[in-house]
């Protein structure tokens, strides 16, 4: 009997340094994931049982750090979204420049931070669709040289108003899956 249930699909890129491992699609169809992974040049493809699926998405993000990586950031709360934004494009545009006027124009608890944020040694994106193509979530993830961290849109309220900024949380290899399958779940089967 063919399984009904829909296709959940994730990609995910992680990079350090000069690595980079793609995983092109995971898809998922009843009980069976089918997995293509470029890396160094050279593809892999597999079909696994799902029940393997959360050590397949650890293993993509166990990378190496670098021995000479910079300091990881400082544990804050948040940081301001618009300003993880804007600092991440100015230095994509290569306008450091810009990116001193932004940082200089942080509150001072977040400067150290954003300048260590935006100087990880890898990152980590995983994307999820269902069939007809519309995303069901996305995971963003840094590596530092203590370890990956997620970055977590939220909302802080305080007295002058609500605010969108971005949690800096402590992620392991292990955690991907259990990320993912918070926005997976709700995807109707």
């Amino acid at each position: 009997m063919k399984s009904t249930s829909p296709a959940r699909t994730v990609a995910d890129t992680a990079a350090s340094g000069a690595t980079r491992l793609a995983s092109g699609a995971r898809s998922i169809r009843g009980s069976t994931v089918h997995a293509t992974a470029t890396a160094g040049g050279e593809v892999e493809d597999r079909r696994f049982d799902v029940r393997l699926w959360r050590s397949e998405l650890a293993r993509a993000c166990r990378v190496t750090v670098p021995d000479d990586a910079p300091a990881p950031p400082a544990d804050v709360p948040a940081l301001p979204w618009d300003l993880v934004i804007g600092t991440g494009a100015a230095l994509a545009a290569r306008r450091p420049d810009l990116y001193d006027v932004l940082v200089a124009g942080a509150d001072s608890a977040h400067r150290e931070a954003l300048r260590r944020l935006h100087r990880a040694v890898g990152r980590l994106r995983a994307v999820g669709t269902v069939s007809t193509g519309s995303r069901v979530g996305w995971v963003s993830w840094v590596l530092h040289a203590d370890g990956w961290r997620a970055l977590t849109p939220c909302i802080e309220h305080g007295a002058s108003g609500s605010r969108p900024m971005v949690r800096l949380e402590r992620r392991r290899p292990e955690d991907l899956a259990h990320d993912v399958a918070r926005w997976s779940a709700v995807v109707p089967r």
